[in-house]
């Protein structure tokens, strides 16, 4: 059992080495295969707990950085900050657990190892995007963001495609090692689907890079403040803050081609636009020095059953420093904009309270600027692919992401939220437009090509040309279509195994198994 144990251990570091910052893509291959070694011959119990221990090893590691944040600006010491870390990786980890206990209850069928085992995965990572407001952190397939001609199934599957196409590689290599005359019907599958897979990615993107040559070009330029957090909301460092956007914002506005937009970060206003008449003023008159529509993010307040409760806004102002378009963010952060189930934690509401009691926003129609519409999204809602398939139904041709990303520091985390962000470009083809505080800005056209960036902590600004074009994907038509059928099939699966199981003796269930 030990040894066990260490085979699931060396599975969850190999499921974090494919993400930044490590980006050993290649290693998500074969990185479950030890954990699926570990759990032959094992109970029930002891599957749960190997796979328990693979999740654990996983997102401790992968998540790493949320214990700076709480830390720094959670203002909780360092050993309850880990604490909560490790808290957190324990309920994660129960998808992994799952996952282990599904592959020791098909291990005598090779059939449904193989090929069931990919749609559990893809099924459990569906699971975990919904269940208690929704995490798809660190989703298997994000890590093979940087193969350009595979991601591009992404259209039709969504990420969870590629998530598939890993887990049936994994079940499938270890097939052949343990039966080789299966395993090389299974490696033969594998093949088929990696090669039409491949076969579909050069198509596309030679159809959608066609598309984008005939479509009308849109000059953007996305403003990188880097404002440290600490001084975000000094009410004596608004000025500066002022000060560096405008500055970046006229060099910007002077770039050969023109922009036809600017887009600052997420709370780049560090104050109540509209409503403080003076400092209000000030950004109007910065938008009327560039002469260029900007779109920002700024806090507000609404009255919501006789309560004052506050937003996280997006505002689109036109070149005269009119306002024309507002956005609440939907998707608010779990204990940094609301505590969930307050009746239960109430005990967690000091954790948050500087952060403020946030109401969501419940309108994803996109932000129209000179007839381009813009689907926006605040933070970290670029990770929930349906927030950006409802803007882009309602027309969006281009994806505004406004973050602050300051506080993971200098963490992996920015760059795995980036790689997030890139994926939503290629699943509805539209372009990704992407401003954050600290970093990382960048923009991506509608194949999830980078047209640049601007580093972690650097202060600065990137121009860039995309090419909004109206297309209507499969994903963008019926979303999970693909997670949903695979739920269907593990569910399917666990029933029929479950059925054999009360009906067929252990001597005829050997026999079965064999002809499967």
């Amino acid at each position: 059992m030990w040894f066990a144990v260490f085979l699931s251990l060396v599975s969850g570091l190999l499921l974090t080495a494919g993400f930044p910052s490590c980006n050993l893509h290649y290693l998500s291959w074969i990185s479950l295969i030890p954990l699926l070694v570990a759990v032959r011959g094992k109970s029930r119990r002891q599957a749960f707990v190997l796979g328990a221990v693979c999740g654990l090893a996983h997102y401790f590691t992968v998540l790493f950085w949320i214990r700076f944040v709480i830390n720094r600006y959670g203002g909780i010491p360092l050993p309850l900050a880990i604490l909560v870390l490790l808290l957190l990786s324990c309920y994660l980890a129960l998808y992994p657990a799952c996952f282990a206990l599904i592959a020791r209850e098909w291990e005598k069928r090779p059939l449904l190892k193989t090929l069931g085992l990919p749609c559990a995965w893809v099924a459990l990572e569906f699971m975990r995007a919904y269940a208690l407001t929704g995490f798809p952190w660190a989703n298997l397939g994000y890590t093979q963001t940087s193969v350009t001609k595979l991601v591009q199934i992404a259209d039709v599957t969504g990420v969870y495609g590629v998530s598939w196409l890993i887990v049936l590689a994994n079940t499938a290599l270890l097939g052949c090692c343990m039966r080789p005359r299966q395993g090389l019907a299974a490696l033969g599958v594998l093949v088929a689907c990696l090669a039409g897979a491949s076969a579909y990615g050069t198509w596309r993107l030679d159809a959608v890079g066609r598309m984008q040559a005939q479509a009308e070009p849109l000059t953007v330029a996305v403003i990188q403040g880097n404002i440290d957090q600490s001084l975000k909301w000094d009410p004596e460092y608004q000025q500066e803050t002022l000060r560096r956007y405008r500055e970046l914002s006229l060099y910007a506005a002077k770039q050969k081609p023109e922009p036809s937009l600017l887009v600052w970060p997420e709370t780049s206003v560090p104050f109540f636009y509209g409503l403080e008449d003076a400092l209000t003023e000030q950004v109007n008159a910065i938008v009327r020095e560039t002469g260029k529509p900007v779109l920002f993010g700024s806090p507000a307040v609404a009255v919501v059953n006789n309560r004052q409760r506050l937003l996280n806004r997006a505002y689109l102002v036109d070149e005269r420093g009119a306002p024309v378009g507002l956005y609440a963010k939907q998707h608010l952060v779990p204990f940094g904009e609301y505590v969930p189930f307050q009746k239960i934690l109430f005990f967690v509401h000091r954790l948050v309270e500087s952060a403020g009691d946030f109401e969501a926003g419940n309108d994803p129609s996109p932000l129209s600027m000179h007839g381009t519409p813009l689907g926006v999204l605040i933070c970290y809602e670029d990770i929930f692919s349906d927030l950006a398939r409802a803007t882009v139904q309602r027309g969006a041709m281009a994806l505004v992401n406004i973050t602050n990303d300051a506080w993971f520091g200098t963490s992996s985390a920015p760059y795995q939220h980036l790689e997030m962000a890139r994926w939503r470009a290629i699943e509805f083809r539209v372009p990704m437009i992407r401003a954050a505080n600290t970093g990382i800005s960048a923009v991506f056209d509608a194949t999830g090509e980078p047209r640049g960036d601007i580093a972690l902590n650097e202060r600065g600004y990137l121009a860039a040309t995309v090419h909004p074009f109206r297309i209507m994907t499969w994903y963008a038509r019926w979303g999970d279509l693909f997670a949903w059928l695979c739920a269907v099939v593990a569910a399917c699966g666990l029933l029929c195994s479950g059925i054999l199981r009360r009906t067929v003796s252990p001597y005829q269930e050997g026999e079965y198994s064999h002809e499967c």
